[in-house]
């Protein structure tokens, strides 16, 4: 039902219908017969102005109301207002009006119906109710049971109009805890159940297979809920089966743990691989469901150096504690070297060694090649002889010896492993041999200009030795000359107490014999004689001097040896307190016996 809000009368729509018609009745063309034409113009700028100045157009359709009655009008003069009811899910607002009022060509109007609220829905029993808005006309509520329990109803209900007002489209579910069959049996083994016709949400079971039988799968089951509808046992049951793995052999390889004479379901080996080779695949592998293994035992493939090339005329050096040979093997990275046998050389500059590469394969190496020996040129002189071996492209190679004679001096030359000749060249020029060795003695070469001349040295002794002969030898026609002195030992002076001397030095040289002769009162003990010997010592041992004792004078004798085993003059003093103790105590055992065999006899 329209109403006006500014005193209009109730038909005043119908009023202005009425104008409506009266002015279309009238003859159009009266109006062109106005004696004023300004009039005309008035009259089509306030047709034209009349939606300008306040009309409006056709009521809106609210979603929470609808009007009381029908119009048919398409323009509102500004001032109209039209009433309005709630629609079935809505109720009236307090104190708002339930109308709409054209103002400023718009339908002006408050919110005077809201939403009805459905009551509380209660509690879900082992479950929960979720509301994501207010509990309003139109507002869902979802039903979700709690762990372990079915849901047996409707999972959602909607506020809905019922009858006059607003209510729940379903009630609440119900959630029951969920149930499985009993478990299932196995071949070859069996559960630890109880015989029941069912068991509730979260129950489990063990199973045990039968001896020799392995188990596949886990071994105990639980209860639980599928698709939130029903109860089913998860996992799956296991099953027993006889399951054997036949022990793998890995070639290069070693085992580390797992040794068993037989291999059943889940036992494992643990791999590693022998020096030199490196393990492909998985070290720890299970003996699997089927009789495998599982992952593929693996293999060792070989990671090193082997077979050792072969250089001629060289050996190789120790490495490792071992010599290295042809059939060892050697890690990535391992160097070994190689000495060229005597009368040998490296052929060219650079290490004698060989790596072992990443590749597997040695590096290239220098070879050995012969060191000859010079071929004698003998001006003054012939080779009576020679012993060569002839064993490569040397005229002379170590070892090989010459025999010539020089000056009518029949001479010996030998090849070294260096090349040069021991003791020297053979030529027949004045080069002599080396100088003679001395004993306790040495050699040194005179140097200056006099020994650019002439081939010179002097001779010195070692400490505690003197020279005897000419210090100074020369290289002539070679031979040197004159001959070789000699480093004799220098013996010290024998202390001997109460003795004298033959012959009374500070030193004495080597060979020098001296006698011995004791004072009077002392006899002489041990050699009369003694010798200066090469080690500078004198030999025999030296003697002694010892004191004459009379024969009433035993009692100094015994004394005398007590201070030579006690040097100690207090130690003297307690022995000699020892000694007197001991003779008082054979003085009472002498007394007692007296009187023993004196208490016998008068007892007799």
């Amino acid at each position: 039902m329209w109403e006006n809000h500014q005193g209009m009368h109730p038909r005043a729509l119908n009023g202005i219908l009425h104008r409506k018609e009266k002015m279309a009745a009238q003859p159009f063309f009266r109006l062109w017969r106005a004696s004023d034409p300004t009039l005309f113009q008035m009259i089509l700028v306030a047709a034209l102005m009349a939606p300008v100045l306040g009309d409006c157009d056709t009521p809106p359709n609210l979603d929470f109301a609808s009007l009381t009655t029908m119009v048919n009008e398409t323009y509102f003069k500004s001032g109209t207002v039209l009433r309005y009811t709630c629609r079935p899910g809505y109720g009236r607002v307090n104190y708002v009006s339930p109308t709409i009022t054209c103002r400023y060509n718009k339908w002006d109007y408050d919110e005077f119906c809201v939403k009805k609220r459905c009551r509380h829905p209660g509690e879900l029993e082992n479950g929960k109710v979720i509301t994501e808005t207010e509990l309003l006309f139109g507002s869902q509520l979802k039903f979700v049971c709690s762990e372990g329990y079915i849901l047996i109803g409707k999972t959602t209900s909607y506020c809905e109009i019922q009858d006059k007002g607003v209510g729940w489209s379903d009630p609440l579910p119900q959630c029951i805890i969920a149930q499985c069959k009993p478990p299932p049996d196995i071949i070859n083994g069996k559960h630890n159940g109880a015989d029941e016709d069912f068991y509730t949400y979260g129950s489990s079971v063990t199973y045990r297979c039968d001896p020799n039988f392995s188990m596949i799968g886990k071994a105990s089951i639980s209860c639980t809920v599928e698709n939130k509808t029903v109860g089913v046992w998860s996992p799956s049951p296991p099953t027993c089966k006889k399951i054997v793995c036949v022990k793998p052999t890995v070639k290069n390889g070693i085992v580390i743990s797992g040794f068993r004479t037989i291999y059943t379901y889940k036992n494992s080996m643990v791999f590693d691989c022998e020096g030199g080779f490196i393990l492909k695949g998985s070290s720890l592998i299970h003996c699997g469901e089927n009789g495998d293994w599982d992952p593929p035992p693996p293999i060792c493939e070989l990671n090193s150096c082997t077979d050792l090339p072969d250089i001629q005329n060289a050996s190789w050096e120790r490495y490792n504690n071992h010599v290295p040979t042809k059939e060892r093997i050697y890690n990535i990275g391992t160097v070994l070297r190689y000495t060229c046998s005597a009368g040998y050389k490296p052929a060219l500059d650079g290490p004698t060694t060989v790596t072992c590469q990443r590749n597997l394969t040695w590096t290239s190496h220098i070879g050995c090649k012969e060191v000859c020996c010079p071929i004698p040129e003998l001006e003054n002189g012939e080779i009576i002889s020679q012993h060569t071996s002839s064993v490569n492209s040397c005229a002379y190679f170590y070892r090989d010896k010459v025999y010539y004679k020089c000056y009518k001096k029949q001479l010996e030359a030998r090849c070294r492993e260096d090349g040069t000749w021991y003791p020297r060249t053979p030529t027949c020029d004045d080069h002599c041999d080396f100088p003679p060795e001395v004993a306790h003695g040495y050699y040194e070469k005179m140097r200056g200009l006099q020994a650019l001349i002439k081939t010179e040295v002097i001779y010195r002794c070692d400490k505690g030795y003197t020279l005897v002969g000419e210090a100074k030898l020369s290289c002539s026609s070679s031979h040197w000359t004159p001959e070789a002195p000699q480093c004799k030992a220098l013996c010290p002076k024998p202390e001997i107490a109460h003795a004298k001397l033959s012959v009374d030095k500070y030193q004495y040289l080597q060979s020098s014999n001296v006698i011995i002769q004791c004072d009077s009162g002392y006899e002489l003990v041990g050699p009369q004689s003694v010798t200066c010997s090469e080690s500078r010592t004198w030999y025999p041992e030296l003697p002694k001097c010892e004191w004459v004792i009379p024969e009433d004078c035993e009692r100094v004798r015994k004394g005398r040896k007590v201070m030579q085993c006690l040097l100690n003059p207090g130690d003297v003093k307690m022995a000699m307190e020892l000694y007197k103790l001991s003779l008082e105590i054979e003085l009472l055992e002498l007394q007692r016996n007296k009187e023993k065999k004196y208490t016998m006899e008068t007892t007799l």
